[in-house]
């Protein structure tokens, strides 16, 4: 019987420190996975958020000043901008005109060969004179707009466009003088006189103005 209990006692004795162990076992690891899931986490939220380097590269664009251009140079001139348009506009308008002119100058320049002769009637120097006022209006009206845009300080003309105003001296004083020889002629062919004097001159001088307009215009329109 002695024996026995014994024997209980002690297996009561090895239940109780195993529990003992046990518990101690837990507590001692259970801290451990806390920190291992912290580390988890701290390394996840590490690879989500970059590191701020002290040395990294800006992500945004370097401005005009950081470039070395003053801020005056870089802001835009209101004044400039409304000058240049203006300039523009009226460019525009010329070159219309200008392309406009051509076809009555052509007309006058063909209908001359007819109105000069011995034989032409008043009806053919009418249509002649008619269609010469009409290209002298428009000429004149498109070289207002090329004279009176403004100019832009610092753009010289280059290129085609030298040649452009280079010929305007010619077709320029040609077109005053064409129109001031042509009403000499039509009032002699009027009186039933022959051209004479100056006058005669109104159609050499016709064509060697219509040559310089043509060449002007193609000047500006077609590129060399």
């Amino acid at each position: 019987m002695n024996s026995f209990r014994g024997g209980k006692v002690g297996l009561i004795v090895c239940f109780l420190m195993m529990t003992i162990n046990g518990s101690f076992s837990q507590m001692a690891t259970s801290p451990q996975s806390g920190d291992s899931q912290d580390s988890k986490q701290s390394d996840q939220q590490n690879q989500g958020t970059p590191q701020n380097l002290p040395n990294a590269p800006s992500s945004s664009k370097p401005s005009l000043g950081d470039l070395g251009f003053p801020a005056e140079q870089t802001q835009a001139n209101p004044q400039e901008q409304a000058l240049l348009d203006k300039r523009t506009h009226m460019l525009k308008i010329h070159q219309r005109l200008g392309f406009i002119t051509l076809f009555p100058l052509v007309a006058t320049v063909v209908s001359g060969a007819g109105a000069g002769g011995r034989s032409t009637s008043k009806t053919s120097r009418d249509v002649h004179a008619g269609l010469g006022s009409a290209t002298a209006g428009l000429y004149f009206s498109a070289a207002y707009f090329a004279l009176r845009a403004p100019k832009v300080p610092g753009t010289p003309p280059r290129g085609q466009i030298r040649v452009h105003k280079a010929l305007a001296w010619i077709h320029g004083p040609g077109m005053v003088m064409t129109p001031i020889l042509g009403a000499m002629a039509f009032d002699q062919k009027s009186k039933g006189e022959k051209v004479h004097g100056i006058a005669q001159a109104h159609g050499p001088v016709a064509i060697v103005t219509a040559g310089a307009y043509g060449a002007a215009f193609a000047a500006v329109a077609f590129k060399f």
